[in-house]
């Protein structure tokens, strides 16, 4: 006789793997201090900021002060499924109180993440939202020294500053060969 109990096998389809952690081992104060002289010489772009300040800077990822971030990516990938080649394309976002990013994707990349260079107390959350389209949303509080690494399909935002500091982060998006 048919027992679901015993008789069903229960599968997770199409699960969203976030990869999530904080590194030690990066000096954020001579990266911040970069950034900020990178700034004073560089327009912004315009893409998902809303105020704020937004630059690649993946000409510039060779440089010796970048080289423990770098690394960081390529550590967390061993942990991923993502296997090949891969090119790493990072821009810096800057926020002052009241800028935020609305929400987007990154699809047409493997994999996007952010790393926190800088992060006073109430500058914003990173908030992701569920794929399959439900009305669902998870708002992380970064720290400083956190990396987050996930599919670049899945939609996020950042919620508005409401600190009078300025938060630095260092997005990215990988593709394989």
């Amino acid at each position: 006789m048919f027992d679901p109990k015993k008789d069903i096998n229960i599968s997770q389809l199409w699960p969203t793997y976030m990869y999530m952690g904080t590194v030690k081992d990066i000096n954020n104060e001579k990266i911040s201090e970069w950034i900020l002289n990178y700034k004073k010489n560089t327009e912004t772009r315009n893409k998902t900021n809303q105020g704020g300040w937004q630059e690649s800077i993946s000409d510039h990822q060779d440089e010796p002060v970048f080289k423990d971030y770098i690394q960081a990516i390529l550590k967390t990938l061993e942990v991923t499924q993502l296997k090949g080649e891969v090119t790493i394309h990072s821009w810096v976002n800057i926020n002052e109180k009241g800028n935020w990013n609305f929400p987007h994707n990154h699809i047409g990349t493997d994999l996007s993440g952010v790393y926190y260079v800088k992060v006073p107390k109430d500058s914003g959350q990173i908030v992701f939202f569920d794929p399959r389209k439900i009305e669902s949303a998870m708002g992380v509080q970064p720290v400083e020294g956190n990396l987050f690494m996930f599919p670049s399909y899945l939609e996020h935002m950042v919620t508005p500053s409401e600190s009078n500091e300025t938060r630095i982060s260092i997005a990215f998006n990988i593709c394989t060969k």
